[in-house]
């Protein structure tokens, strides 16, 4: 009679440790729990579940049985070698004596003893998910303990499995409440530049990295780490992407990639030492915006589908914020701009011409009049060429606004705009310090510079019906030239819009200058158009 009672028990217990499992949807508690049940039922000293990468290195241990105090000397899990490494993925390994195994490689320091030993794979949806040790068992392992370790296993399977589903459905929760923070900051105030460090540290927290770049483009075509967090952050700061890296490919392709090391053949000097990696590009409307650089250190546990799933879309999301973000602070920043230089035009062709009129009317009276009056009317006359001349400051103050902007500042928002117009972004190739040598101190051929840019541009996206647009800015051999290269129906739209063209011709003449428009393919369907603007260089 007492045998039956004896196994009544152990099945109650078993089912009491099912239900305990299925309650938890912590998956570090689910672990716990598991453990525990695991010594209750077979009377193991020590148990164990070890999470290893594919490369057999542990990235997650959970134990049961030994001290904090132990552990802390011990320092390190086990990896995947010597007995550790005999564990089949079906079934159980089960030793009388561990220490007495072929493949025993010894103990780490501090480690305690261990004897009789039963090792299994935990699998959760048909994969492995760790393994699991459990060790010095008085006596020796049964029969009845595999098969008390199959049946937790078992239903410790559908608890993991459900508290990684729970841990999932959390951090999409946190990564979409993160960018919809940013995409309502972004809009609240567009040249809010605190959102990029935003992006960086939401992306380093939720993601579990170590080191995060945003890397943003520059007009010339660079990729460059703007933003950067962690412990390299100042030696990522301000890096340009190499042209033939692995990063610049998914910026191109759109196309995230994970990995357990930095990818490519071609690697910055300080990722070489970095671990995990996962790139998720930002892409607005189809045209890359952006790249989210993500690192953990090597020994940490790589980065998976899901992670990069859940990034990329933060990234899209993030991406389209930036892009309205930007679109809409550049055209803030050229509407005030035009609307400085339409009060530049208003003080000069009303107020100025009618005080510089004033004067010169009263200059003409004061010699008709008695002395004494002519002295009254000369000191109101100073009056008036004193405001003359605050006029003439608040006017270059306003007009000043514009050109005292670098050149490459006023070209990227052109670009911006273009952008926005044509629905792709154009390819630029240009030399700053070329074009800036150009120009020179002449903030007149500055000004032509933007508006020959914007009017070329302008011209593909109203006639064009282009896909893709290449220009070079060049300020070599004393021109300055501006070429557009599209590869859309021809130059025909563009020439039957006089007032553009002319304008361009125009520009180009005053400057003892050149422009001309012409097919780039003569002959083809869809010729496509080479427009060149091309003067004398001021500098």
């Amino acid at each position: 009679m007492t045998e039956p009672r004896k196994e009544a028990r152990l099945s109650d217990a078993m089912t009491d440790a099912i239900v305990s499992l299925n309650l938890e949807l912590d998956l570090a508690h689910t672990l716990d729990r598991f453990l525990t049940a695991l010594i209750e039922q077979t009377g193991a000293k020590y148990a164990a579940i070890n999470v290893l990468d594919d490369e057999g290195i542990s990235v997650e241990f959970h134990y049961r049985g030994i001290a904090e105090g132990v552990w802390a000397h011990i320092k390190r899990a086990p990896n995947a070698v010597g007995v550790l490494g005999q564990i089949p993925d079906e079934g159980t390994l089960v030793l009388a004596d561990l220490t007495q195994h072929p493949a025993f490689q010894g103990m780490p320091k501090h480690h305690p003893p261990m004897g009789s030993f039963l090792g299994t794979a935990l699998k959760v949806r048909g994969t492995v998910f760790g393994y699991l040790y459990l060790a010095s068992k008085p006596g020796e392992f049964t029969a009845d303990d595999e098969a008390a370790v199959e049946v937790l296993a078992a239903a410790a399977s559908v608890a993991i499995d459900n508290a990684q589903l729970y841990e999932k459905a959390l951090a999409r929760e946190r990564w979409l409440t993160a960018s919809q923070d940013i995409t309502t900051a972004l809009l609240a105030d567009p040249g809010d530049e605190d959102v990029f460090e935003t992006i960086v540290a939401s992306a380093k927290d939720l993601a579990g990295a170590v080191n995060v770049a945003l890397v943003l483009p520059g007009v010339d075509g660079t990729w460059t780490m703007e933003i950067t967090a962690g412990p390299q952050s100042g030696e990522l700061l301000g890096l340009e992407l190499p042209p033939e890296g692995r990063a610049i490919e998914v910026i191109e392709s759109g196309l995230g990639v994970i990995s357990s090391e930095p990818p490519g053949n071609t690697v910055l000097d300080v990722v070489r030492s970095f671990g995990p990696t996962l790139y998720a590009p930002l892409s607005a409307e189809h045209r890359p915006v952006g790249l989210l650089m993500l690192w953990r250190d090597r020994g940490m546990a790589s980065f998976t589908a899901e992670d990069l799933e859940i990034a990329q879309r933060f990234a899209t999301q993030a991406a389209m914020a930036l892009s309205v973000a930007e679109l809409s602070h550049v055209k803030s920043k050229t509407t005030l701009l035009e609307e400085r230089q339409r009060l530049a035009d208003d003080l000069h062709d009303f107020v100025s011409q009618e005080l510089f009129a004033t004067a010169m009317q009263i200059e003409a009276i004061t010699h008709d009049v008695e002395p004494r009056l002519a002295a009254r009317l000369t000191r109101t006359l100073d009056h008036v060429k004193r405001a003359q001349h605050e006029v003439r400051g608040v006017m270059s103050s306003l007009a000043g606004q514009r050109t005292a902007e670098p050149i490459s500042e006023r070209i990227r928002r052109e670009m911006v705009m273009a952008t926005d117009s044509m629905g792709f972004a154009p390819r630029v190739q240009v030399d700053w310090g070329e074009v800036s040598h150009a120009i020179g101190g002449e903030p007149s051929l500055s000004d032509d510079l933007v508006a020959v840019v914007r009017e070329m541009l302008s011209n593909v996206a109203r006639h064009a019906e282009a896909t893709s647009v290449y220009m070079e800015i060049s300020g070599a051999g004393g021109r300055l030239a501006v070429t557009v290269v599209d590869d859309g129906i021809g130059p025909g739209g563009a020439t039957n819009r006089h007032s553009g063209t002319s304008n361009l011709a125009n520009r180009a003449l005053r400057r003892n200058g050149t422009f001309t428009l012409a097919p780039s393919r003569p002959g083809s369907s869809r010729p496509g158009t080479v427009a060149e603007w091309n003067v004398e260089a001021a500098g």
